[in-house]
């Protein structure tokens, strides 16, 4: 595994709420949050998230449900002892990707609107399912493909972790193989971009660090209205 992660506050923004790390290795472990909360609280919650998924994995070298839960339960615990601390953080939250890798076997959970893609045979897939209202009316045909990311409400999350609402994340695996990759990433940089302009990306190249930095690149040339966090893992 060779991976690069980098965040960007953005064109418009006064503070970055997105957090993200990575390191490789027989057990790779890769997250993006992306927080949310008021004043200094998106910035607060996502490094928290990044922070206490980190400290129940890097000892774990499997993803499974129940520690998954347990990286909610302690995200969760931070959470709350911040907001004792201030209490003006009391509305804060974040989502969460976090994927971990057994040689090329990848288990990765997920919360939120921060996506995970998959890069193979010349295609990117998304592997993820945003957790928003607009995807929920998508689905239920009330909305239109073409209007989920105009829609007045496209940022209503459905799933984010809070201090004290319980969340059940999707859990899935799949093989990372020689060559191919997984694309982390916050909301910040699919806003800018369809999922074939992502693509060209990685047709284009295939060093994890030049991927990334256009990527980021690109996005602050189309508008950057948001903050973008991308890990690229090259498996």
């Amino acid at each position: 595994m060779k991976s690069f992660g980098l965040t960007n506050i953005g064109n418009y923004r006064l503070k970055n709420d997105d957090s993200f790390y990575c390191s490789d290795g027989k057990k790779g472990i890769y997250i993006v949050a992306d927080g949310m909360g008021g004043y200094r609280g998106g910035e607060v919650a996502s490094r928290l998230a990044v922070r206490s998924a980190l400290d129940v994995m890097k000892q774990r070298s499997v993803l499974t449900p129940a520690l998954a839960d347990q990286v909610i339960g302690l995200i969760q615990e931070k959470l709350r002892q911040e907001i004792k601390r201030n209490p003006d953080l009391s509305d804060m939250g974040t989502t969460l990707i976090c994927c971990v890798s057994d040689h090329n076997d990848m288990t990765c959970m997920h919360i939120g609107d921060s996506r995970a893609y998959h890069y193979s045979r010349g295609r990117l897939s998304q592997l993820t399912e945003d957790h928003t209202l607009v995807n929920i009316l998508y689905k239920n045909g009330v909305i239109r493909k073409d209007e989920l990311k105009s829609h007045p409400q496209r940022n209503v999350l459905m799933k984010s972790i809070t201090a004290n609402e319980t969340v059940e994340p999707d859990i899935f695996s799949f093989e990372l193989g020689v060559g191919e990759f997984l694309l982390l990433c916050s909301d910040g940089l699919t806003e800018q971009m369809t999922r074939k302009q992502l693509e060209k990306f990685f047709e284009e190249d295939d060093e994890p660090s030049v991927i990334g930095e256009k990527l980021v690149d690109e996005a602050l040339r189309l508008g950057g209205r948001d903050n973008i966090a991308v890990v690229v893992i090259r498996g």
